[in-house]
């Protein structure tokens, strides 16, 4: 393969509502479209740290980016595994740039191979991924079979009265997913947990901080409703250690947060055979770290509703056309490489 030249070029996707979270609120999402150029082909990959989420800051991938380039500048023909060890190299710290590296050259890859990313990484690839509404995005009407709903932030009381009001508004065959974003204690978690039991719960994320694995599994041992592990997962080094301590029923794994394809996969093996559940999601990214996270999914048979739905977040989105989402799921597309019709 022939190196042309690496690219990036800053967006910035207004919200149509500020986003308030535990790390902060937030009225922009930032980041950077990578072009990948090899040969006569383009691959996309979308870098976007979120401050207060990752490590890594976004100037920072910009010096690596750069370093990038100046390594690679003089290069005539290169293989694509030099390339991964290259990318991995000057991103060893960054593992949002690093996603978007590999996201770029997994795009050209499977080009050159005529399949769609999904595809190349794995043959058996399922064709349609379910994914989670949001139920302060989308409406019953949208027919999402599992919704995720924000709570742990008020009182106990507070909180079950809204939650009967959501869970009055849906059939009664919808699942709600419950995120509390670190904001309890074991105390209060597991009065939290008790209280939610009488509503159709999939299961409750993060209900303590993400280091708290011995009161994970304490708290697991005090409710029916499953625990599901986000801010905990966050590489490999983490995922082991939940899997010791038996901290978690379910992973929701954000591929920008881990890093590279491999790591990632590696995580989901290890999940099965513990008996772990595996959700894709992102951090709120714009439409190609969307695109590569439901191939991640359809790659990895990832059957679980998948939170990969905050489009709609946005004013408007990156101009890069995103598969349907219809009655809560979606169809793979089946063109080569990410598969945006208008690359």
């Amino acid at each position: 393969m022939k190196f042309i030249n690496l690219e990036s070029h800053p967006y910035e996707l207004k919200f149509k509502v500020p986003l308030q979270t535990a790390k902060g609120c937030y009225e922009y999402r930032r980041g950077a479209i990578i072009k990948l150029f090899i040969n006569d082909m383009i691959g996309l990959g979308e870098v976007a740290p979120l401050e207060g989420f990752h490590k890594e800051e976004l100037f920072e991938c910009y010096y690596s980016l750069e370093a990038i380039n100046q390594t690679l500048q003089n290069t005539t023909e290169i293989t694509g595994e030099e390339l991964f060890h290259i990318f991995k190299l000057h991103s060893d710290r960054a593992p949002s740039l690093l996603f978007a590296l590999e996201t770029a050259l997994f795009d050209i890859l499977s080009q050159q191979s005529k399949l769609s990313l999904n595809h190349y990484l794995n043959p058996q690839s399922i064709n349609k991924i379910y994914l989670n509404g949001l139920h302060t995005v989308h409406q019953p009407s949208d027919n999402f079979k599992v919704v995720k709903v924000k709570l742990g932030y008020n009182n106990i009381y507070d909180d079950i009265e809204k939650m009967s009001e959501i869970s009055s508004l849906y059939q009664q065959d919808v699942k709600f997913r419950i995120d509390v974003n670190e904001q309890l204690d074991l105390p209060r978690a597991i009065r939290f947990c008790k209280s939610m039991e009488q509503f159709n719960i999939e299961y409750i994320e993060q209900p303590l901080p993400k280091n708290a694995l011995e009161d994970l599994f304490e708290l697991r041992m005090h409710t029916e409703i499953p625990i599901a592990l986000d801010e905990s997962v966050c590489d490999l080094q983490s995922v082991n250690k939940i899997i010791e301590m038996q901290a978690a029923d379910i992973f929701v794994i954000k591929p920008m947060v881990v890093g590279g394809y491999a790591e990632i996969k590696t995580i989901i093996n290890l999940a099965r055979e513990n008996d772990i559940k595996c959700v894709i999601t992102n951090m709120l990214d714009g439409a190609i770290n969307r695109m590569a996270c439901i191939h991640i999914a359809s790659a990895n048979q990832i059957i679980e509703a998948c939170g990969l739905s905050t489009d709609n977040l946005f004013t408007s989105d990156l101009s890069y056309v995103t598969p349907e989402i219809i009655d809560g799921s979606i169809l793979m597309p089946k063109l080569n490489g990410l598969g945006f019709s208008n690359d």
